[in-house]
């Protein structure tokens, strides 16, 4: 797992990197527009990012990320404001999670690993593959200048695969895509890849669907 760490406080940087360098690839950073540079250009796991940050402040490098980077890791927050609307800016401004300062280490760690666990979310509107793109906002699939409506699962399905084409996207990651820890029975998802497969099938696209047999599911340009 590959984290980046942007703090400005050396003393912290060094008690994080004690505590989980012997597990984890640390990055660091010491202000605002050097964490959102690496943020931006490298391919974390998670992102550890602190609110009060020489240069740009932490909201302020989580909103910019947000606009700007394609696939997104989960961000916790670090600060000593613990008041309400401290932790709703912090909501609002993009972060998944928020820690209040002075956190225990042990803390950090569980909460980076939960993140971790979570498939990568993309802030592009349309993500595409080989001619097949998904429009998330309007939760429509088009191909060969044709459009099809999705339901909202169907949809979250294809967006992990459009991100991860060619590559497969295990059952075990998409199912926690849609429904976290609490799946439902285990016929919902193979439902859903069927509906899924059908209505790309309708675009002129039969064969782009593939089922790994033991792994999970994968777009695969036709030939």
């Amino acid at each position: 797992m590959r984290i980046l760490i942007v703090e400005d406080n050396l003393d912290i940087q060094a008690n994080i990197a004690d505590y989980l360098e012997d597990e984890y690839l640390l990055d660091f950073a010491y202000s605002g527009d050097q964490g959102l540079e690496l943020a931006i250009e490298g391919s974390y796991d998670v992102i550890v990012l602190d609110v009060m940050l020489p240069g740009r402040d932490g909201l302020d490098v989580c909103r910019a990320y947000r606009q700007a980077a394609g696939l997104q890791a989960p961000i916790i927050m670090l600060t000593a404001r613990d008041t309400i609307d401290d932790k709703e800016a912090g909501f609002e401004a993009g972060a998944d999670d928020y820690l209040v300062k002075p956190f225990s280490l042990r803390e950090l760690k569980m909460r980076i690993e939960a993140l971790a666990r979570r498939p990568k979310n993309r802030s592009t509107p349309k993500p595409s593959f080989a001619g097949l793109s998904l429009d998330v906002v309007a939760l429509t699939a088009q191909a060969n200048e044709v459009s099809v409506s999705l339901h909202e699962k169907e949809a979250r399905v294809l967006a992990l695969l459009l991100d991860a084409a060619p590559e497969v996207v295990s059952t075990a990651d998409i199912s926690y895509a849609l429904w976290g820890d609490e799946p439902p029975e285990s016929g919902a998802l193979r439902t859903h890849i069927y509906n899924l497969r059908k209505a790309v099938s309708g675009l002129g696209l039969p064969d782009m669907l593939k089922t790994v047999r033991g792994k999970g599911y994968a777009l695969k340009e036709e030939k």
